[in-house]
């Protein structure tokens, strides 16, 4: 049987190219990076996916929870993670994806058992105005989960393609 933290909540999570969960599986494409580069600033990343499992204990099942994830900067501010209307119409900067989950128990769950909920969220269009250290950060039910860093390097004169 598995070691949960204190938390009850275990999670994994690896930034890709794109990811999309079908049948209950993840599949990622271009995963397991850790920086990005750019010749110029402000650079904007057409697509960074979000490949993560929640491992859900037992004793969590049959209860709503709140997911949410978020980007930080090295200063510990969090970093839009894209634009949407605002109440006026005009462009806002979005701060967090949010969801909810509810796991049920099915019949073959025994006692104890936790379950895996794989996840993928699709970040289209990150804007980074500044190369420097980043972090995603993962919280459920507004405790901090996981905590996953990357960085963002200036290739300024070398010939690099911009991208992961």
């Amino acid at each position: 049987m598995a070691t949960y933290p204190p938390s009850g909540f275990a999670v994994d999570l690896i930034i890709c190219d794109s990811a999309v969960v079908a049948d209950g599986k993840l599949y990622i494409q271009g995963g397991g990076w850790n920086v990005l580069h750019s010749a110029t600033f402000p650079f904007q990343q057409d697509r960074v996916g979000i490949a993560a499992v929640v491992s859900v204990p037992y004793t969590a099942t049959n209860q709503t929870h709140k997911l949410q994830l978020w980007i930080e900067d090295q200063d510990g501010e969090q970093h839009p993670i894209g634009i949407v209307p605002g109440p006026d119409g005009s462009p806002s900067a979005r701060m967090r994806v949010e969801a909810q989950f509810n796991l049920g128990r099915p019949p073959i769950l025994q006692a104890g058992d936790a379950q895996n909920l794989p996840i993928a969220i699709n970040l289209d269009h990150l804007v980074f105005t500044s190369p420097g250290a980043y972090s995603f950060v993962l919280a459920i039910d507004d405790a901090e989960r996981l905590r996953h860093a990357f960085r963002v390097v200036s290739m300024t004169g070398m010939g690099v393609a911009v991208g992961g």
